[in-house]
């Protein structure tokens, strides 16, 4: 707040001095000139004080660091996405493959992993079946083995 009163009290000393030269000087082309430099003499007087409060006005935004850990970059984000998508339609493709083929299956579980010279590949699948399906269980693994060409594990519950 000093800082306000220290401009206006310049200002009005300024104001006051550029007053009592207008007074003093004679009229004519000279007032005019005289009367255009204190103009703009009180403005600069007006236009630095205000200009080095800003200059020194800061802005500090205190933004915290995430962890590695925590942040993924675009490509891991939309690489865990593509997992998730592509192992949902692998499984409900399993299981409507086998309950077309006449088995009663409850669910599947695929894991999937991805690496830059492979691509997304099928780590390994487990089958829930009903005990019922039991003595149909070779014939489950073959036909899941034709179709991803992976073993899978039937579990039964």
């Amino acid at each position: 707040m000093s800082a306000v009163a220290s401009v206006t009290a310049v200002i009005c000393a300024v104001a006051i001095a550029c007053s009592l030269v207008t007074v003093i000087v004679p009229q004519g082309s000279t007032k005019r000139v005289m009367n255009a430099v204190i103009g703009v003499f009180i403005l600069c007087c007006m236009i630095v004080p205000i200009k080095n409060a800003v200059s020194g006005f800061t802005i500090d935004f205190d933004i915290p660091k995430l962890n590695d850990e925590f942040s993924a970059s675009a490509d891991e984000a939309y690489e865990k996405a593509l997992l998730t998508e592509t192992k949902s339609k692998l499984e409900s493709s399993l299981v409507s493959y086998l309950l077309s083929k006449g088995y009663k299956v409850k669910t599947a579980e695929i894991t999937l992993n991805s690496s830059d010279k492979s691509g997304i590949y099928i780590e390994r699948i487990c089958i829930y079946i009903d005990k019922s399906e039991v003595k149909n269980s070779s014939d489950i693994i073959s036909l899941t083995e034709t179709k991803f060409e992976t073993t899978p594990e039937l579990l039964v519950t």
